[in-house]
């Protein structure tokens, strides 16, 4: 029963992440062009190291991003072989895969936060000089700072939900199948 059933669960969340893995460097390539011309648009007068430390954030997340795809195709590769016949290593070859797709939504979070320190890192003196003068518009501000905040919530959100809709539901299926199984 097993062996009919993970195969197509495992064969199906392969195709999840080979097609996945196919868009992601079409992504990476992308945003990595939009990056470099917003950065040499919006930080041309900014200093080398701001600009550094920008390149290096964004340059860590996409290896980040880079490797979690490609190790999670790995780890449904390996549980797709024949060699992965006892109980132990199928579950932890899952836990692994679950771990992963966590740690994802973990980094993506601590991208955001890294970016958005950098960009107040580099307009620190702009914004420290408006606070001075007190030509913030407080109310445009906030608004924009909660549009900001629920936008990026709203991001990870659907990102969680894309990921549980093509990794989440077929893992449990073979966890309920491996622990029928054990029984």
């Amino acid at each position: 029963m097993l062996a009919n059933q993970s195969d197509s669960l495992v064969s199906q969340m392969l195709r999840n992440a080979r097609k996945e893995q196919r868009v992601l460097v079409f992504i990476l390539i992308l945003n990595w062009v939009n990056v470099s011309n917003m950065f040499n648009r919006h930080l041309s007068g900014a200093s080398l190291n701001a600009q550094l430390l920008l390149y290096g954030c964004v340059g860590l997340m996409v290896v980040f991003i880079a490797w979690t795809t490609y190790r999670k195709r790995r780890l449904l590769t390996q549980l797709q072989a024949a060699d992965t016949s006892t109980y132990r290593h199928l579950r932890q070859t899952i836990q692994q895969i679950r771990s992963l797709i966590k740690n994802k939504k973990y980094a993506g979070m601590l991208f955001l936060v890294s970016i958005i320190l950098a960009a107040f890192y580099i307009r620190y003196d702009s914004i420290m000089q408006a606070l001075h003068k007190g030509t913030v518009d407080w109310g445009l501000t906030i608004l924009l700072t909660f549009a900001a905040a629920m936008l990026i919530a709203g991001l990870l959100y659907l990102d969680q939900q894309r990921q549980q809709r093509r990794y989440g539901k077929y893992l449990d299926q073979l966890e309920a199948t491996l622990h029928e199984l054990k029984e």
